[in-house]
């Protein structure tokens, strides 16, 4: 099965390919002795997602809550939602297996009696943004055998299996909407103006990260204070711009340094860091490794 390859447009919207487009459903797990991942930067998608940690620890954080998953755990991610991913082993520990889907998926098209009464209102309960799975609760531990049950059938390909993933989804659904039912009376507190304001952020980060972007410009460009810039940032991401900023062009560094044969010096210049032994001392202080150093990785 594909290896997930992170991709972001210049909203930080990351783009999910579907290995068939007649079927909306994708499944992502890493290659074994072939992978390194490192932390995964703010970022949204449209479509719904089940993560299986399989290696190592990770850390989830939403704009609302924060999760530390081990192996074996899960976690439901619901569409629209900003998140941030951090590995908390070393990166070649660390194993994530993803199962994304759209609508589609499961309600056939938009409108249809089964998007309208119950994967519709999942899909608009922005309370219940992500919600853990953890092995050894009983509940959870039903769930999580499903999603691996599905991951088989993916992998061996057996006929039917389109039908019977698509199955085996149904009924998982049926215990994500009443997780969505339950967190209605949270709906109230839950701060769209906000959440849209950080995607709008990520947007101009997305399309100027390797120009010079300050705090400043950040607030501009969603027509707020620069006070109230850094107040969303600290209350809201738990950094500040410039942190941010970084992580995006770090996680930009990453691809080009894996999937493309480009210098040390045109990666840094082409990500906003500018020199090499700036980029080089970055790299090495979030990643603890040289950029180097990571690129011999993949060999």
């Amino acid at each position: 099965m594909e290896e997930k390859k992170f991709n972001l447009d210049e909203r930080k919207k990351e783009r999910i390919v579907f290995q068939s487009q007649m079927l909306h459903y994708g499944l992502y797990t890493p290659e074994p002795q072939k992978s390194i991942w490192f932390d995964i930067p703010w970022h949204w998608h449209d479509e719904f997602e089940f993560g299986c940690v399989t290696g190592g620890r990770i850390l989830y954080k939403t704009n609302c809550h924060e999760f530390m998953l081990g192996e074996g755990d899960g976690i439901f991610i619901n569409s629209g939602v900003l998140h941030y991913l951090q590995a908390m082993e070393p990166a070649s520990e660390v194993r994530l297996s993803s199962q994304f889907f759209d609508r589609t998926f499961l309600a056939g098209y938009p409108g249809s009696i089964y998007d309208i009464k119950y994967v519709k209102p999942v899909k608009e309960r922005k309370s219940l943004d992500v919600l853990p799975l953890y092995r050894g609760s009983k509940e959870h531990d039903v769930f999580l055998d499903k999603l691996y049950r599905c991951e088989e059938m993916v992998l061996k390909k057996e006929p039917f299996f389109e039908m019977r993933i698509r199955s085996l989804f149904s009924e998982l659904w049926e215990t994500v909407y009443s997780w969505a039912m339950e967190s209605e009376e949270n709906e109230k507190n839950y701060d769209y103006e906000t959440d849209e304001r950080i995607k709008k952020i990520l947007a101009v980060i997305g399309e100027y990260y390797n120009e010079k972007i300050t705090a400043k410009d950040l607030a501009q460009a969603v027509h707020i204070s620069e006070r109230e810039c850094y107040r969303i940032f600290q209350n809201t991401l738990g950094i500040t711009p410039g942190n941010l900023i970084i992580s995006i062009r770090l996680q930009k560094a990453q691809e080009l340094l894996w999937y493309t044969d480009k210098s040390i010096l045109e990666i840094a210049v082409e990500t906003g860091f500018g020199t090499s032994s700036y980029f080089c001392k970055i790299f090495k202080a979030y990643h603890h490794i040289t950029p180097n150093g990571y690129r011999r990785l993949k060999v």
